[in-house]
């Protein structure tokens, strides 16, 4: 796995290990493959600029962020499993 030719933003080392924890929790937690977390990755993040290894991303753990990307409802935490819709990508 190349993760910095798979990230369509710009990155860096620091964020493209973050993005690679997260990857690897939304494949254990949703159920989905490699190539589908990356692609929720990019259609969330896209455009985006986190050369930074002070960004504010760094503020939330890796399970916020998968569960934020993953979902359709902003505020997954308000519902049961089982009430939550994944995003279309």
């Amino acid at each position: 796995m190349m993760i910095k030719n798979q990230l369509e933003f710009q990155t860096c080392l620091k964020t493209e290990v973050y993005c690679l924890d997260i990857v690897l929790l939304m494949i254990d937690i949703a159920n989905i493959t490699e190539d589908e977390a990356f692609q929720r990755i990019n259609s969330y993040w896209g455009g985006k600029d986190f050369t930074s290894e002070d960004d504010i991303v760094f503020h939330e753990g890796p399970e916020y962020w998968v569960k934020t990307i993953y979902y359709e409802q902003w505020n997954w935490w308000n519902y049961k499993q089982e009430d939550l819709t994944p995003r279309k990508i």
